[in-house]
């Protein structure tokens, strides 16, 4: 039987079970609104970069308010966007196009932090504000209502 990334994840010690962590979760809530607001700011001006890396910053935090709910520690944002999408989008916790966003905001982040060349972005950062907006309303309603995946 083949593996999951999440299942692998775990072996390779990049995702770790911990005490779920209530507290943390709010707190990285509240991290995911503050990089929102910081993104909505930047919008204004034309720092396209650091409004994708404040949006992303966004996503992130929300997503790994998830994990703290569910005693996930996590050392990867691959394995945080794997988790997400195998735990939440698969039992429609969450909407696939937020997973989906998720995991190429991750990847489109990484060529911008570490590219050697100047990014060239060509999305709608208004509409993926939008969407990091959603998704951290649909994170903060799914922990309200204490719903959690199946294991």
């Amino acid at each position: 039987m083949t593996k999951s990334k999440v299942e692998e994840c775990f072996e390779q010690g990049l995702l770790k079970k911990i005490k779920s962590n209530l507290n943390y979760a709010e707190q990285s809530v509240k991290q995911a609104e503050h990089f929102l607001d910081e993104a909505e700011e930047i919008l204004k001006t034309s720092m396209k970069d650091m409004a994708f890396i404040a949006l992303y910053n966004a996503s992130f935090h929300a997503a790994r308010a998830l994990l703290f709910r569910d005693g996930v520690k996590e050392r990867s944002h691959y394995c945080v966007c794997k988790y997400i999408e195998e735990k939440y989008q698969l039992q429609e916790l969450i909407t696939l196009q937020q997973s989906v966003i998720l995991d190429s905001l991750r990847s489109k982040r990484n060529d911008i932090q570490y590219s050697l060349e100047q990014s060239e972005l060509e999305e709608d950062l208004n509409e993926i504000f939008e969407e990091v907006s959603n998704f951290i309303e649909r994170v903060k309603e799914t922990i309200a209502k204490g719903k959690k995946p199946v294991q």
